[in-house]
């Protein structure tokens, strides 16, 4: 198989996957944030294996099939505006030479997705005028949790590089 074929497998696999997560996170009664994180994963393979646009392009393409295929919108919409793109957003972040610009950069991206969807779920949900100041606490909790995942993010791509690549290039 020469390269280009194997590209394009891999990432419709890791697509494929990232889909089927999507679905889990759908149809079952709990667990869903953490199916739509595991999706993301797929990403990272991508974005390790290939780069970037590799990553980017299987975010297109998963997140593009988890609206055609999910039974719930609001699953892909989640996935779309914060995890799916994720990948790359923290490749690209982690090249900037501060550490801090870096952090910054990947707070304001979820800050901005977070605002997007707030106001994306008061057109067709609900009313944001009746939350109040727990926008306030919610924004905060959210970057907490960002932190925690991006740290696990990171431990995660440790061990893919670490153990998971060479087991894949074996065949297994």
């Amino acid at each position: 198989m020469d390269r280009k074929t194997g590209k394009l497998a891999f990432l419709a696999v890791a697509a494929a996957f990232s889909v089927g997560f999507i679905y889990l996170a759908c149809v079952l009664p709990t667990g869903q944030i953490g199916f739509l994180a595991a999706a993301s994963l797929f990403g990272v393979a991508s974005v390790a294996e290939y780069g970037v646009g590799a990553g980017l392009l299987e975010y297109a393409a998963s997140a593009l099939l988890g609206f055609l295929l999910a039974p719930d919108k609001s699953y892909p919409l989640v996935y779309a505006l914060f995890f799916g793109y994720y990948p790359a957003l923290k490749a690209l972040a982690e090249r900037l030479r501060s550490r801090i610009l870096g952090w910054a950069l990947k707070l304001a991206v979820l800050n901005a997705a977070l605002a997007a969807m707030l106001f994306l779920f008061s057109l067709t949900i609900f009313d944001l005028s009746r939350i109040g100041n727990s926008t306030i606490i919610l924004f905060v909790l959210c970057n907490l949790v960002f932190v925690l995942f991006d740290l696990g993010v990171t431990k995660l791509i440790g061990l893919y590089r670490g153990r998971i690549r060479g087991w894949i290039r074996r065949g297994g």
